[in-house]
């Protein structure tokens, strides 16, 4: 629960600033939100299907070349049917998905970028949640109003590791 509570205040948090800054700089901030879909990727694969959530991102315009970003969502991979051996298989729960990124993107022309985010991690389920290390190397179009983003994302702790592919579509509301 105290986990939740601090997301809603991030994503409150993020809201705020975007709309303070995009007055403020006059086209350096960028707030945006969308749709994401996740494509799980080794062990995680073996009791995930695909991921569908929303995202939220700012991104900050140090110069045309390079911007800073965060990003924040709720992406939720449907469980799914694992065979057990013998005939028995049994239903995996959904799990939900919450990431806290923030990172670096460089534009070597005006329309396409390479960045690197990381920052925290939450897998959500079942009435827990279990936090982690979380990073995402991406590449994608930058439009005037719309963005797509492909990302290998990982998750890791104590020595384990998730993975989905995931993409985005972000409409830039300024």
């Amino acid at each position: 629960m105290f986990m939740k509570k601090v997301f809603l205040a991030f994503a409150i948090a993020v809201i705020s600033l975007g709309s303070a800054s995009a007055q403020e700089t006059s086209g350096g901030f960028h707030f945006g939100g969308g749709l994401r879909l996740g494509l799980p990727m080794g062990d995680f694969k073996e009791f995930q299907g695909i991921g569908i959530g929303l995202e939220l991102q700012g991104e900050y315009l140090f110069s045309p070349m390079i911007s800073g970003t965060i990003t924040t969502g709720y992406t939720s991979f449907m469980g799914k049917d694992v065979d057990l051996g013998g005939g028995t298989s049994i239903k995996t729960k959904s799990m939900g998905y919450i990431p806290i990124l923030a990172g670096l993107r460089v534009y070597p022309s005006p329309n396409f970028f390479i960045g690197a985010k990381a920052g925290y991690g939450m897998f959500t389920g079942s009435g827990e949640s279990d936090g982690g290390f979380n990073y995402e190397p991406q590449i994608g179009y930058n439009g005037t109003k719309i963005q797509i983003a492909l990302g290998y994302n990982g998750w890791s702790k104590d020595g384990s590791t998730l993975n989905h592919l995931g993409l985005s579509g972000i409409y830039k509301f300024n």
